[in-house]
């Protein structure tokens, strides 16, 4: 499942200028780091496509499809949250 090209947008801003940030998924949980990139992860037969986040000094990447809300911690001209 892809997500709208507008929304995808943010992003990339996000990775773009490295921006703290919390994403919250649709099942309910919470992950706060720094935007690093967006990536092809390969998570059983499909590739899917991630924003890669710095947690806690750890890589993670997050199924962008499974992202509800996204929410700024940097302020920044370009968002402050998004809902997907």
């Amino acid at each position: 499942m892809n997500i709208a090209c507008q929304l995808y947008d943010y992003i990339e801003i996000a990775c773009m200028y490295k921006l703290e940030v919390s994403a919250f998924l649709k099942d309910g949980e919470m992950k706060s780091g720094k935007a690093l990139n967006t990536v092809i992860d390969k998570r059983g037969d499909e590739p899917t496509e991630c924003i890669q986040m710095r947690i806690n000094g750890i890589k993670e990447n997050i199924a962008l499809n499974e992202i509800a809300q996204l929410h700024a911690i940097t302020d920044n001209p370009h968002f402050s949250s998004v809902s997907f």
